[in-house]
């Protein structure tokens, strides 16, 4: 398969901070989601919608993916696992022209390669440039996130890895209730096989389940953010305004990096490559960390990323 995506996309996907589900088959949730400024609106067919209304959902792709899109918040699709299921979920999102497809309960290099495969055939029929659909692999799964450094290298269409929490914990027999349990051992695995395969690592190192205590959001976003994740999915439009905060840089932070920057590309000029800034050294890698919390930072303000 062609690589229409390239390093372009990924970049972009380092820099989205909240994706909202929407039900696609609740009109009403899908009419008021572009109001709720989230940077990607996932239309659901899986989890949040019941057998009896998965073919309705699928009918709903062809107006709501052009009604929820716009300059500011991409589209994805969650299709059906279930091969009864997913081909024809495969069709109707595809056909309605998404940014892109997500995948849940990935279990294995070959399974993302055949999802390649089915949606590359979907672009051909429904005139969508080949390669051109972004994927969002969901690893909810022991035997997925055992694998999951091939499951991130498995396609080039591959820009984001989140885990599903509620199935994984199931699986392991965690209660993710109880005060105490802890995952951040696989919360670390997925953040590392994201960064290593160049992929933005979505999560928080925390539920999303309680929708009202956004206090208690802001303070689990912090602690994700300097644990290495870049954005969330989250299930309820008062979580996204806590996401974008809480995974854009600060004034400070932004000042700093200007600091930086400036510095630093004036030492540039003068052909030397690493400099002080206040007692602090700045090389490359600090540089260029300082020139993502700018892109990040345009984002949060409304500015082209």
């Amino acid at each position: 398969m062609t690589d229409r995506l390239g390093g372009e996309a990924r970049e972009r996907a380092l820099l989205r901070r909240s994706m909202l589900f929407v039900p696609a088959n609740r009109e009403k949730f899908i009419r008021s989601a572009p109001r709720r400024g989230a940077d990607v609106i996932a239309l659901d067919l899986e989890d949040s919608v019941p057998a009896s209304e998965k073919s309705a959902a699928r009918a709903a792709l062809r107006d709501a993916v052009p009604l929820v899109g716009s300059e500011d918040a991409e589209v994805f699709v969650r299709a059906n696992k279930s091969p009864e299921l997913l081909a024809d979920d495969l069709d109707a999102a595809i056909a309605a022209k998404p940014s892109g497809l997500i995948f849940p309960k990935v279990d294995s290099a070959d399974e993302v390669r055949t999802l390649d495969d089915m949606t590359a055939e979907r672009e051909v029929r429904y005139g969508v440039p080949r390669g051109a659909l972004e994927f969002i692999l969901l690893i909810e799964s022991a035997i997925g996130l055992e694998r999951i450094f091939e499951i991130a290298a498995a396609c080039p269409r591959t820009t984001v890895l989140s885990l599903g929490l509620e199935d994984l914990s199931r699986e392991l027999e965690i209660d993710l209730t109880e005060p105490g349990y802890d995952l951040s051992w696989a919360h670390g695995r997925l953040v590392l096989a994201a960064r290593a395969h160049g992929l933005a690592p979505f999560g928080l190192l925390g539920s999303i389940a309680k929708i009202g205590d956004t206090a208690e959001l802001a303070r689990v976003v912090a602690f994700s953010r300097q644990f290495g994740y870049t954005g969330s999915l989250c299930i309820h439009p008062s979580q996204v305004s806590v996401l974008n905060e809480g995974f854009s840089p600060s004034a400070q932070q932004v000042a700093r990096a200007k600091e930086i920057v400036e510095a630093y590309e004036r030492a540039e000029q003068e052909g030397r490559g690493a400099i002080a800034v206040d007692g602090r050294m700045v090389d490359v890698p600090v540089a260029e960390r300082a020139r993502r919390v700018l892109r990040r930072a345009d984002r949060q303000t409304g500015k082209s990323a």
